[in-house]
């Protein structure tokens, strides 16, 4: 009896094999499923808040509004993205990209606001947060204390009135920063090249194409045009 029920057994699976083959049944997948990392790739779909900053100042610098240009760098230095020497390059960089004539009426604007806030200008670093050692905290005895309350005393009779604001520590890598880097400088004359010629000429294509091949994404360049069309 078990003989003939294993007999059985074998040609059901004969059959249905035989069966499988003569109706095309598909082979199993054997494609190798993507990996986690595939799925967690981001790309980045807007500008950075440094980014857009440098896009403004490309794009005001070019078409002349100085007084969104200004609203632009007081924004910028406040909130830390830029740096003024940054700001200062940033509108040097661009007699080619945006005309002689609008860089150096931006320069003077630039200087304009450094007259009336001494803290955008050579006192900048006065305001910037730095670290101070526990020594220089806790003073050194009475004489110290002494020579550090005449020493307040006669700052605060020369000082420079600033205007208060939250100033936001810049980042490490923008306190001391001596030029702009790649990425900043082509940006930041791309978007004054996209507004002087127009985004359809074909050195801005050459200029999106530099920018792509710096790593900004499709989107980063699309959002870049959009920002230029408003």
């Amino acid at each position: 009896m078990k003989k003939v029920l294993t007999l059985a057994v074998a040609l059901a699976v004969v059959s249905s094999g035989y069966l499988c083959e003569v109706n095309g049944a598909a082979e199993p997948i054997t494609k190798k499923a993507p990996s986690i990392s595939e799925f967690n790739i981001y790309v980045p779909k807007e500008l950075n808040e440094r980014q857009k900053d440098l896009v403004e100042i490309g794009r005001y610098t070019a078409s002349g509004n100085l007084g969104s240009l200004r609203e632009t760098i007081i924004s910028a230095i406040e909130r830390g993205t830029l740096t003024p020497q940054e700001v200062s390059i940033a509108i040097r960089q661009l007699y080619s990209a945006a005309g002689l004539k609008q860089m150096n009426a931006a320069l003077a604007t630039f200087e304009q606001l450094r007259e009336e806030r001494p803290e955008f200008g050579v006192d900048y670093d006065k305001l910037v947060p730095k670290r101070v050692g526990l020594s220089a905290l806790l003073g050194n005895g009475s004489n110290s204390t002494n020579m550090a309350a005449k020493i307040k005393a006669d700052e605060a009779s020369t000082a420079v009135k600033y205007n208060t604001f939250r100033i936001k520590k810049p980042k490490p890598q923008n306190r001391n920063r001596s030029r702009l880097g790649k990425l900043d400088r082509e940006l930041v004359a791309a978007a004054a090249l996209g507004t002087r010629v127009g985004k359809s000429n074909a050195v801005f294509a050459t200029s999106k194409k530099s920018l792509t091949e710096l790593g900004l994404s499709p989107q980063q360049i699309e959002y870049l045009e959009n920002m230029l069309s408003n």
